[in-house]
């Protein structure tokens, strides 16, 4: 993994990219709510608020065959831009205590607007700058990164929920993060020969979605989109829930506490994935990792109550075994199809998750307040997890799956 780091110059500046990029949209996508929350004091604007940054991403599959036509560098400066701008506005209103609702509103839906496309060319730029047989140990230094970044995330929150929190400040802290992000998008070097414009006929832009979705019925991502869908379906339903659970039980600092204990688990498990991932079937690997990561979430859920090491040492296990399934997910997402197609790919998976995360956000939020002991949700996320796995040992085109070096 270090001799990638070391010999591969747009790999490095692509780190440096997602790391700052990391910490900027992560204290902002963490505190936006809190804030909208605190300011105004209305359940329904927070509800509002949670729902613009939800929506954008059930359009996904549309902006697939943009990045996948566009220079994906040239979508990424655009959109840092972009959430740049949102945040630098967020900062000046928030100094001076001048932020109407309706601009925050703006502010949450034109941020995730940019994500949208910033997610799926920065997922499509990396087959373009790395061997195929390296991308997952890329994908591992990735996650490694924002990990790290999301780390960075965390302490702040911790502060901040011992003292008077300046919005201003934590806006402001956000920009500066941003502004490192887009000055490393500007040094990555735009790697197509040729930017491929996107024929604006809408008989061929259809047909470039159908493409996409061709491919992805034909081939092995078709299951992989029936897992990750399914397990953004529960893990959602768990963590509309996890407030309360680890507020009960180890109170609101420690809240923080066990989500840095899951970015180290991150942090292990990509690790561990760019050591060893490529020494492993990836249809065993599928298999083990969804059921290993459902039988931790049951023994988390079960000692945590009881003792809270032992639901430490459960929650890092777990987290590490998910980020390496992560690992490998986005790894195959980015080596099965073809190099023009990682695009479509990524955002007709990311439609469909997000259409079940929302499903499972009201799922859980019933769940949780029909339910005796908000514990047994969590016992029902590892059960998922578990029968997602013995599903995904079954299907055969998932069986033949080669070692990960070897996938293409």
């Amino acid at each position: 993994m270090l001799e990638l780091f070391k010999h591969n110059k747009m790999l490095r500046l692509f780190l440096g990219y997602r790391f700052f990029s990391a910490i900027g949209s992560g204290m902002f996508r963490m505190f936006v709510l809190f804030s909208v929350h605190l300011i105004y004091n209305n359940p329904m604007y927070t509800g509002v608020a949670s729902f613009l940054m939800i929506a954008p991403f059930v359009s996904s599959f549309t902006v697939g065959p943009i990045v996948d036509k566009r220079n994906k560098v040239a979508i990424m400066r655009l959109t840092i831009l972009l959430e740049f701008v949102v945040l630098l506005f967020l900062t000046v209103s928030s100094i001076q205590e001048d932020l109407s609702v309706l601009f925050m509103f703006a502010a949450v839906l034109l941020f995730s607007v940019a994500a949208l496309f910033e997610g799926p060319a920065s997922s499509a730029l990396l087959p373009q700058i790395v061997p195929y047989e390296k991308i997952i140990q890329a994908n591992s230094l990735i996650m490694t990164s924002t990990m790290v970044g999301g780390l960075g995330v965390a302490i702040i929150l911790y502060v901040a929920l011992g003292v008077d929190i300046d919005f201003g400040v934590i806006y402001g802290l956000s920009t500066i993060f941003l502004t490192l992000a887009f000055i490393f998008s500007l040094l990555l070097k735009k790697t197509e020969s040729k930017v491929q414009g996107l024929d604006s006929a809408p008989q061929n832009y259809i047909q470039e979605l159908k493409e996409g979705a061709k491919f992805i019925r034909g081939s092995v991502l078709l299951y992989i989109m029936i897992a990750t869908t399914a397990m953004g379906m529960f893990i959602e339903i768990a963590s509309v829930n996890r407030p309360m659970f680890l507020n009960t039980h180890v109170g609101a600092q420690g809240y923080v506490v066990f989500s840095v204990l899951a970015l180290v688990g991150g942090i292990l498990g990509s690790s561990i994935m760019a050591r060893a991932g490529n020494k492993f079937r990836a249809s065993h690997l599928i298999s083990a990792l969804l059921m290993l990561s459902g039988i931790a979430r049951i023994v988390f859920a079960y000692v945590l109550p009881h003792r809270v090491l032992a639901g430490a040492l459960a929650m890092i296990i777990y987290a590490t075994l998910g980020s390496s399934l992560g690992i490998v997910f986005t790894s195959l997402n980015q080596k099965t199809p073809p190099k023009n197609m990682v695009g479509r790919i990524v955002t007709i998976s990311t439609t469909c998750r997000s259409i079940f995360i929302s499903i499972g956000s009201i799922v859980g939020g019933f769940l949780g307040s029909v339910m005796p002991v908000v514990d047994h949700i969590f016992v029902l996320h590892g059960i998922s997890y578990i029968l997602i796995g013995l599903f995904m040992s079954f299907v055969p085109s998932v069986r033949t799956l080669s070692k990960m070096d070897e996938v293409k």
